[in-house]
């Protein structure tokens, strides 16, 4: 079964939903910041992320800059393959967007 990692704990936030797509492993706790160094959040990150695959999610929360990490280390673990969970507010429920860094289509943003 894959993995749903979540990028920070939250306060009242309740990531049960994201259950169905696999087993919720917390990257770091509530009150973590990136402030004054990013070492030891690097190091924390890439101890819970060495496991990471295609298969597996990640669920942002919290620290914008934990989020950026987080996803970076991610990639890197899955040749620039990833997929999210992503929270829809009308369905209250997540739903997934899976991405490759490495796609060479056209934009279809223009």
């Amino acid at each position: 079964m894959p993995t749903v990692y979540v990028t920070q704990e939250s306060n009242g936030r309740n990531f049960l939903p994201a259950r169905k797509y696999g087993d919720l492993v917390a990257l770091m706790p509530y009150n973590a910041q990136v402030v004054l160094s990013a070492s030891p959040a690097i190091r924390k990150l890439r101890r819970g992320l060495r496991n990471f695959t295609k298969d597996d999610y990640l669920l942002l929360s919290g620290d914008p800059i934990i989020m950026g990490i987080a996803i970076s280390i991610a990639l890197d673990n899955s040749q620039g393959k990833g997929k999210f969970l992503k929270w829809d507010k009308l369905e209250k429920d997540y739903y997934e967007v899976a991405i490759d860094i490495h796609e060479k289509g056209e934009l279809e943003y223009d």
